[in-house]
């Protein structure tokens, strides 16, 4: 099953790791300010507040001063397919740090929350989110800024640069105190959906970048892939982090531009709040209670 190789692989998993400060993402290096400006922390409120930096699930863009767009897994709980509320996250940018608060952080709250209607939680098919932020940026912040979206896909052999304070192997659930980015190409869907690689599993709206040994892994999941100084893709998921024959999927920008415009403009429903999942929220507690024991 497609969601057992989910770059999120476990909400627990994510946030009660946050006290390891190994470096992270596949084959990566440390990112710079300057070239992550929009990049966020997508962290569980209640947890967050327990610890600065425990409650980081997964990456986000900023794409205007009130609005994140991030995978919709993240969003949701992928055992039932219920959408968390908008109290459950906090938003923080800002800084490449994930432990420490600096002079330039931006700890900010989430009003509404979007979810493609059409995701599914088994194919992952339209892993695309909104988050809007309860208080807009400031305009003209140092060090948190929108970034510009692209309007079509990147072409096959293109060179972009994916980011966040994911893990650096899979299925190891230690994340990183700071930022890092990796190179990354994009590589052919004919190729990646060849018996070989995915066989079939890109459709509409996935396309796959990545190379042996330089990928995302855990805890990236939402956050950038950034071709030629724009947003042109989504971390989503794939089977295994830089593993041979398998690249990183990522949910295509340019395929939902219609979406994110309509939702932008007040179109879209889902903000979540009918379907909550306390259950899960109520687990993850009992556990950070119990190892602070």
């Amino acid at each position: 099953m497609w969601t057992q190789s989910l770059l999120l692989l476990s909400v627990a998993a994510a946030a009660l790791a946050a006290s390891a400060t190994e470096p992270k993402i596949v084959g990566g290096f440390p990112a710079e300010q300057g070239d992550t400006l929009h990049q966020v922390s997508i962290r569980f409120r209640v947890l967050d507040e327990k610890g600065f930096g425990r409650g980081h699930i997964c990456g986000g863009s900023l794409i205007n001063n009130r609005t994140v767009l991030t995978a919709a897994h993240c969003a949701v709980d992928l055992e039932n397919g219920l959408r968390f509320p908008a109290s459950t996250f906090r938003v923080v940018g800002g800084s490449v740090e994930r432990m420490r608060m600096t002079e330039n952080t931006v700890v900010v709250g989430v009003d509404k929350v979007f979810v493609h209607a059409g995701f599914d939680t088994v194919t992952i098919a339209n892993d695309i989110a909104l988050m809007i932020l309860s208080a807009p940026i400031p305009d003209g912040h140092p060090t948190l800024q929108p970034i510009e979206r692209v309007t079509s896909q990147p072409a096959v052999a293109t060179s972009c640069q994916t980011s966040g304070w994911g893990t650096t192997k899979f299925d190891q659930n230690a994340s990183p105190s700071s930022l890092l980015a990796v190179n990354v190409t994009v590589q052919s869907t004919t190729e990646c959906n060849s018996a070989g690689s995915y066989n079939g599993h890109l459709v509409p709206g996935m396309f796959c970048a990545g190379q042996t040994d330089k990928d995302a892994c855990q805890g990236d999941s939402g956050g950038p892939l950034v071709c030629d100084g724009k947003l042109a893709g989504i971390v989503s998921h794939g089977r295994g982090c830089g593993w041979e024959g398998y690249p990183g999927i990522y949910s295509d920008v340019a395929y939902y531009r219609d979406w994110i415009e309509t939702c932008l403009a007040g179109g879209c429903s889902g903000a979540g709040g009918m379907v909550i999942s306390w259950g899960l929220l109520v687990s993850l507690l009992l556990v950070l209670i119990y190892r602070e024991q």
